[in-house]
């Protein structure tokens, strides 16, 4: 592990002991007042991958777990509930935490403000937007309906959005496909916590700024537990087949390596 203080020290893989995500029935926003510290902060960037190899949009096919060839042209999700855990067992958490994050237009990371100076040996995310804002009216931000992953005030945000064509035996030539993933409550619930316990911890410190880079394998969307074909799922909104693709898009983050 790196020792505090380590100056452009270089973190990768190996670092990550365990990554776990799960359903989350009643996923909220935390309402603990955190200890802040204006002059702390710490950069979480994402870097979309299919298996090895950087995402080229539009025009490069790959190839999914059932065979299936596709292209990705859109490639976005809402990551929230930001929280740190310090190796001292304190918490921290992120207030107005909701971040979204869009692969082929250039946001691709977001600053975490405010948590107390210390080493931090675990991340705690949400993929989706919790029932409270779901249901909070018009609002600002990444939270603003113009973010196009937003469907109406009755239905809620979109968690998730993959968009693309796609080939298979019997799809025709130019078929497209629209994977949008959503769902807050009941039996259509398809938030997501992932929980990431690291070795290398994050050094937080005043008027320092470490970077967290995780890689995002596009791939682990069609895979794992479920394997995925587009001649079933090219169209999802929610419902079963959208919790069915969040089962499967909750563990396609890993800890790439931790800049202090």
């Amino acid at each position: 592990m790196i020792k505090p203080g380590a100056l452009f020290s270089l973190l990768f893989i190996g670092s990550l002991l365990f990554v776990s995500c799960k359903k989350d029935q009643e996923i909220g926003p935390k309402t603990e007042t955190p200890v802040t510290n204006s002059k702390t902060s710490a950069v979480f960037n994402f870097k979309a991958l299919a298996d090895n190899l950087p995402l080229i949009p539009n025009t490069k096919w790959y190839v999914n777990a059932n065979g299936d060839n596709y292209t990705v042209t859109r490639f976005n999700y809402y990551i929230s509930n930001v929280k740190l855990k310090k190796d001292d067992g304190s918490l921290f958490y992120e207030s107005e935490s909701y971040h979204i994050i869009k692969h082929l237009e250039g946001a691709k990371s977001f600053t975490v403000s405010g948590m107390p100076e210390g080493d931090y040996d675990q991340v705690e995310f949400t993929i989706g937007v919790d029932s409270a804002r779901n249901v909070s009216g018009a609002q600002v931000g990444d939270l603003s309906p113009d973010s196009v992953m937003f469907w109406t005030w009755s239905t809620g945000y979109i968690f998730f959005k993959l968009e693309g064509e796609y080939q298979t035996l019997t799809a025709p030539v130019g078929a497209t496909y629209a994977m949008h993933v959503g769902g807050f409550s009941g039996k259509d619930n398809a938030l997501k916590t992932c929980t990431f316990n690291l070795t290398n911890k994050i050094s937080i410190r005043n008027d320092k700024q470490p970077k967290v880079f995780y890689d995002v394998n596009v791939n682990e969307i069609f895979t794992n537990p479920t394997t995925i074909d587009f001649d079933t799922y090219f169209v999802i909104t929610s419902g079963q087949h959208g919790k069915t693709l969040a089962g499967n898009y909750s563990d396609m983050f890993s800890v790439n390596h931790i800049e202090n």
